[in-house]
């Protein structure tokens, strides 16, 4: 078995919509599971509960127009 010690674990530090690009399909949200995202005021994306990222990148990865991006650091 390999010792996984040594490799860096990733943890989210926000989520970052490029609300120029997103198109409002709801995408994102679906793919959520913990509610991160969801429309507000102005049916504009918006990081709802940012405490409840979990860094899967699911939003990031599913996003049609690349509007979405996750950032992480090193733990």
């Amino acid at each position: 078995m390999k010792d996984r010690s040594q490799i860096p674990r990733l943890k989210p530090t926000g989520v970052v919509i490029n609300q120029a690009w997103c198109k409002k399909c709801g995408i994102c949200i679906a793919f959520c599971n913990k509610g991160v995202l969801a429309f507000g005021e102005g049916n504009r994306l918006e990081v709802a509960q940012p405490d409840k990222c979990v860094g899967c990148g699911l939003c990031e990865n599913f996003c049609p127009d690349y509007a979405i991006t996750l950032e992480v650091a090193e733990q």
